[in-house]
């Protein structure tokens, strides 16, 4: 005899399979943060950090607030991961003080890290490959400029520099907590990021000064002692300022970091 009640048991389950796999989601999610909030205490509790342990709890904090956002996102186990390998590193990057006013700035600076994370669209390998390229052909101009500004330098010691500069950059772009690592840029971006180099040609030369340079640049190579410690850390030196014009041309600064540079910069 069929079973009257099994089309009633059939609906019973289709309205609960919804629930029970919500259920596994948003536990598997809260898992993912907890585990990455302890991965983020750990690193740290390494290095020492003046900070008293209420600020280091509100630092925490804040990075559970802004990582809770946009659960549903198919992504999003990627993107805590990402938080969790990037951190490390980014940690180890700043200078903590007592500060409080400056610790504001690092609470801020965090939390919109993460947001942007979190919230900006996410990258296929493909576009992950274009910014690579980008990134490649912004330090290829930049170490070729050098090169015909400094005609002097080792081609080695230039070559030498710009690749430990852009292997750092893409480690980040493996795992883009930053945001000028998420996303790739448009070709407008980073034809203006050129100019903006082109035009700091000025700022090199006191990089040379600064470094032991004499007042007038060698025009020749031969004009000039072989140096290599020196032209590798001339040619390291001019590139960092590379990040900064990037910088300049991606994610706007959202309103509660510039508040709180704006804090930093009252109580100075």
């Amino acid at each position: 005899m069929p079973d009257k009640y099994h089309p009633l048991q059939g609906v019973l389950i289709a309205a609960l399979l919804p629930a029970l796999f919500g259920t596994r989601t948003a536990s598997t999610g809260s898992n993912l943060i907890e585990q990455t909030l302890e991965a983020v205490q750990k690193c740290m509790a390494q290095g020492p950090a003046p900070w008293p342990e209420e600020w280091k709890r509100e630092y925490v904090e804040t990075i559970r607030r802004a990582i809770a956002l946009n659960h549903d996102d198919g992504h999003y186990g990627e993107r805590v991961e990402i938080l969790r390998k990037g951190f490390t590193s980014y940690w180890e990057s700043f200078t903590k003080t007592a500060d409080r006013p400056l610790y504001e700035v690092h609470c801020a600076r965090i939390r919109w890290y993460v947001e942007h994370l979190t919230g900006t669209e996410f990258p296929t390998e493909q576009e992950r490959q274009k910014l690579r390229d980008q990134f490649t052909e912004i330090w290829e101009h930049a170490s070729s400029s050098l090169l015909a500004q400094f005609p002097f330098l080792d081609p080695n010691m230039v070559q030498r520099a710009k690749t430990d500069d852009l292997q750092q950059c893409y480690r980040k772009i493996e795992t883009p907590l930053i945001p000028v690592y998420l996303r790739p840029m448009s070709e407008e971006q980073v034809a203006e990021i050129k100019q903006r180099w082109d035009n700091l040609r000025y700022a090199r030369v006191d990089v040379w000064r600064r470094l032991g340079g004499s007042s007038e640049l060698p025009t020749e190579k031969k004009s000039m002692s072989s140096n290599a410690q020196r032209d590798y850390e001339l040619t390291k030196e001019s590139l960092s300022q590379l990040l900064g014009l990037v910088w300049m041309v991606v994610p706007r600064r959202p309103d509660y970091y510039v508040k709180a540079l704006e804090g930093q910069a009252n109580a100075a």
